[in-house]
């Protein structure tokens, strides 16, 4: 090789040994700028760009439930144990035996006299109501708050939530125990309480906490309907319930959670992006086998780059900030935002892989703020069903008939913009929205398949609903 190539080739080195400093350095203070910009976005929009902006209120100790709540779960554990299991798993297991899934959204069945008796050995006893006491005097607080350090922790435990779950476990079985026994005031009073509990949560910024929020009201308004349906809800009841769904409001919760998503998920990538937390920890690690697994491990070392991870910082807070906008338009109707949501999402690439494998899908909070919107609605106009029956003897022929007198204006099918579905029968009613697959499957809600139409039974409709399944038919051993 002459002399001259040899220079030539020297040179080409030189300047790539050069040029790769340069790429780097110009990569990170990319990433940095596209950070900050994001940032000034967020605060540009008014948004909350810290942790300590997204805190829950202050409670005082004296006025905070969260203090009195934590100690409901090691009580519970503390109870006798009742067919060789702690007290909360029996009441679990229960729950399952007299209901026709597993999730908050289950349909329990009235209670035969075995279950009654059951029901009574458990709850009617000294531990049990020592529970019971805390639980009452948790509701009477000004205020709930975990102290927990939001906004850190790409999967945080959230303090309190099991012992809440108990609780609104507790209040149910016992709602159904009174109400049984003829105890309506007490029944009722119960469903309330479950009510206050889930609105404990309304200002805990955890998106996990939102929808155990979510959750509560289902059982509680799936008790409230049972109630209903026993004959157990005076006019005095049915009005108060009625006022509070008036005045629930899933959206400003949901929202908070939303800041804090993004809150937290800034602070997961400046974690990696530091060297603070491996990033193994999150991407996974082991060598690779096959050529899917080298292509896949080639793409994973760009991450190993702070620049490459401040860019997609920056993306992950332009889609939560633009999600959180999205979400917050009231005039915006269910199939706009779901199309405009699945837009964003869309819009960013698989290569992001930090973003696709840990932020929440914005649909995901679209989705958990229009069906709890679409339950309550329903269960006012349910509501109103049953004061017309009890001022008129019957069920209206159309939900027209309930305005102005037992409701201001009947609510619209959120989910379509179009009148809520309503069906009679002799003697009861079924008031529901067609749901977020918008078809019409006849008021029927079942986890187990696509029909997910938010529902309210009245009167005959509702006993049906509520009846216990027929037992299996009886089997026979073949004779030898």
């Amino acid at each position: 090789m002459s002399f001259q190539k040899r220079l030539v080739l020297c040179l080409v080195f030189a300047g790539l040994m050069l040029a790769v400093p340069v790429v780097l350095w110009w990569l990170d203070a990319a990433g940095k700028a596209a950070v900050a910009a994001a940032q000034e976005r967020v605060r540009a929009a008014g948004l909350p760009l810290t942790i300590d902006e997204i805190r829950p209120p202050r409670v005082p100790d004296e006025d905070n439930a969260a203090l009195v709540i934590e100690k409901i779960g090691p009580l519970l554990n503390a109870l006798p144990e009742i067919d060789h299991k702690k007290f909360s798993d029996w009441l679990n297991d229960f729950k399952q035996a007299h209901s026709d899934g597993y999730g908050y959204g289950d349909t329990w069945y009235q209670l035969d006299a075995t279950a009654i008796h059951d029901l009574a050995t458990v709850l009617e006893t000294q531990p049990a109501q020592e529970v019971m006491d805390l639980i009452h005097e948790a509701i009477t607080k000004k205020g709930y708050n975990a102290r927990y350090p939001y906004g850190v922790e790409p999967t945080p435990p959230v303090p309190n939530l099991e012992s809440m779950v108990q609780a609104t476990r507790l209040l149910l079985w016992h709602s159904r125990l009174a109400a049984s026994r003829g105890r309506t005031d007490e029944a009722c009073a119960d469903v309330w309480f479950m009510m206050v509990l889930a609105e404990f949560l309304a200002d805990e910024p955890m998106v996990i906490s939102q929808l155990t929020r979510d959750g509560f009201l289902r059982l509680a308004l799936g008790e409230l309907e049972l109630l209903a349906a026993d004959g157990a809800l005076s006019p005095a009841w049915n009005l108060k319930f009625a006022d509070r769904l008036a005045t629930l409001n899933v959206t400003a919760g949901l929202v908070r959670s939303m800041d804090e998503e993004r809150v937290r998920g800034a602070w997961f990538f400046s974690r990696i992006s530091s060297g603070e937390t491996p990033l193994h920890d999150f991407l996974g690690g082991g060598d690779p086998h096959s050529l899917e697994d080298w292509i896949g491990w080639i793409k994973l070392q760009r991450y190993h780059l702070p620049g490459v991870i401040n860019l997609e910082s920056a993306d992950q807070t332009d889609l939560l900030r633009k999600a959180r906008g999205i979400l917050v338009q009231p005039s915006l109707g269910y199939q706009a935002m779901d199309k405009k949501m699945q837009a964003l999402w869309e819009n960013i690439p698989d290569r992001q892989l930090l973003i696709k494998s840990y932020t929440l899908d914005p649909s995901f909070f679209m989705r958990a703020l229009w069906r709890p919107r679409a339950n309550i609605f329903v269960a006012r106009v349910g509501l109103a069903l049953e004061r017309y029956r009890m001022a008129k003897g019957e069920y209206p022929a159309t939900l027209a008939e309930l305005a102005p007198e037992f409701l201001r204006e009947v609510p619209l099918d959120i989910f379509t913009g179009k009148p809520l579905l309503y069906r009679t029968e002799p003697g009861g009613a079924t008031i529901y929205s067609v749901g977020p697959n918008l078809k019409d499957d006849g008021g029927v809600e079942d986890m187990g398949t696509e029909k997910d139409d938010p529902a309210w039974h009245v009167g005959t409709a509702a006993l049906r609903k509520f009846a216990p399944p027929p037992p299996p038919p009886a089997t026979t051993s073949e004779i030898p």
